[in-house]
């Protein structure tokens, strides 16, 4: 996974944290360049392929994408054909993200992807050191999702 860690600072969880997560961000970041787009691409057509009809508002709260940044990221994937937006039925002043054909295609593709490189991050852990590495991290997140 690249350069040894100094046992310096190998005693430190949060740096290794922050290194493999920056070793995860880097070849995410390589994984979907063929695709032109991002890890933010990636987070909302996530939830959009789960969630059909999130409105812009929720997947800001959901994903950490600033407001500004979702509308661009909306607008490039609707540009894309994978997403489109839907006047809110309960309030006309929202809009309502939807995944298009090519969109849960595209969703499925990247899901895909994730998972290859999921396992090529964990490749040094058995299956049992995988299911507390999660555990353990969505505990140190506050995560309570299934």
């Amino acid at each position: 996974m690249g350069t040894p860690i100094p046992p310096e600072l190998g005693v430190f969880p949060g740096y290794l944290l922050a290194r493999l997560g920056e070793t995860s961000r880097r070849r995410f970041a390589e994984v979907m360049e063929p695709t032109g787009l991002d890890g933010r691409h990636f987070r909302v057509v996530t939830m959009v392929a789960v969630r059909p009809g999130i409105t812009q508002q929720q997947l800001h709260a959901e994903t950490s994408i600033d407001p500004s940044s979702m509308v661009a990221v909306i607008d490039e994937l609707e540009t894309r054909g994978f997403a489109e937006r839907r006047q809110d039925p309960d309030d006309g002043r929202a809009r309502t993200i939807f995944l298009t054909p090519s969109g849960e295609r595209f969703a499925r593709r990247i899901t895909h992807l994730a998972a290859e490189l999921q396992d090529e991050l964990l490749a040094p852990l058995d299956g049992q050191e995988r299911v507390t590495l999660h555990t353990l991290l969505r505990k140190l997140t506050g995560s309570d999702a299934a």
